[in-house]
């Protein structure tokens, strides 16, 4: 068995983002990749089994990118309702900055359904980082919840349905180019309704 070439892997995963930034997922073949890549086809077989499995790696540097960046924002910040906030303006900011890739991982690519309770917990970082700073609220009687991690799923959730309405121009024509301000408010209520 030959040694793994981790400059072509990288290759592979650059190629595979920069196809997916122009088709959907199920318009790209491994064929098309190797193709891009300078490569065969069994050559991309070697590395990856088939391209869920590449696209796995590439949604969860994404995540791990996503969560890093949010991590960095909240450096510093130690009153809890700044933190929560300023965690969820994080999420919302790093999406507006990379909108396509945002689309791909939380909705267009397939979800691995073969995920242990170890590799969830990686795909929703962002949603045990918001559990753990409503927790923070929660005790330093900031707001309430009598489930915290139920309520900072549903206030991601929330977000992330306001901003995929601007980023696909699925809310009201006033607010296409306002996605700031939608989501700000959108943010607002959603704290609102947990305060105190």
């Amino acid at each position: 068995m030959r040694n793994a070439n981790p400059k072509l892997i990288e290759d592979i995963k650059k190629k595979a983002v920069e196809m997916l930034m122009e088709k959907e997922p199920e318009e790209i073949t491994m064929r098309d990749i190797a193709k891009e890549c300078g490569v065969t086809a069994t050559t991309l077989y070697y590395y990856y089994s088939d391209k869920d499995a590449l696209f796995e790696e590439v949604k969860l540097e994404s995540i791990a990118e996503m969560n890093n960046f949010i991590k960095k924002k909240l450096e510093g910040i130690k009153e809890p309702m700044k933190a929560l906030k300023a965690g969820l303006s994080a999420f919302r900011d790093w999406t507006f900055k990379n909108p396509r890739i945002a689309i791909l991982f939380m909705g267009r690519l397939k979800p691995n359904k073969e995920a242990n309770k170890e590799q969830l917990q990686i795909y929703y970082q962002s949603n045990y980082l918001g559990k753990t700073l409503l927790d923070a609220a929660v005790k330093a009687g900031k707001c309430k919840s009598r489930d915290t991690l139920l309520d900072s799923s549903l206030i991601i959730a929330a977000l992330w349905g306001a901003i995929e309405s601007v980023l696909l121009n699925r809310t009201l024509p006033e607010y296409w180019g306002k996605g700031i301000l939608f989501t700000d408010r959108m943010i607002e209520l959603c704290c609102r309704e947990i305060s105190r």
